[in-house]
C-alpha cells in the first residue's frame, strides 16, 4: 500500500520532460521539395534495349537483352523493363 502511494506520489510530482523535434539544416543531399519537383519534371525516361556480350572471363556464355535508361544525364541498366506508370495506373504488373 505505501509503495502505491509512493509511486501515485512521485508520478504526479515528478515533471514531464518536453521532448522538441529536431530541426536539421543544411545536410548534405538533402534538396528543398521544390527544386525537387522542378528536376523530376525536366525530361522523359529514354530507355534503349542493347545486348550485353559476357566477356570471356564471365560465367554467362549467352548474349543477353539489357535496357538502358536514362533521365536527366542518370543512367540505369537493367534486364528487366521499367515499370510502366500506365500499367501501374491500371493494376497490371508485368
Amino acid at each position: 500500500m505505501k509503495i502505491r502511494a509512493a509511486l501515485l506520489l512521485v508520478s504526479i510530482l515528478a515533471p514531464v520532460p518536453a521532448v522538441q523535434a529536431q530541426v536539421f539544416k543544411d545536410l548534405p543531399g538533402v534538396v528543398a521539395s521544390d527544386a525537387t519537383q522542378a528536376y523530376s519534371g525536366k525530361s522523359p525516361v529514354v530507355c534503349e534495349q542493347q545486348v550485353d556480350v559476357p566477356s570471356s572471363g564471365s560465367n554467362r556464355w549467352l548474349p543477353r537483352d539489357v535496357y538502358v535508361c536514362e533521365k536527366n544525364g542518370i543512367s540505369s541498366t537493367s534486364t528487366a523493363l521499367p515499370p510502366s506508370s500506365i500499367r501501374a495506373l491500371r493494376g497490371l504488373g508485368y
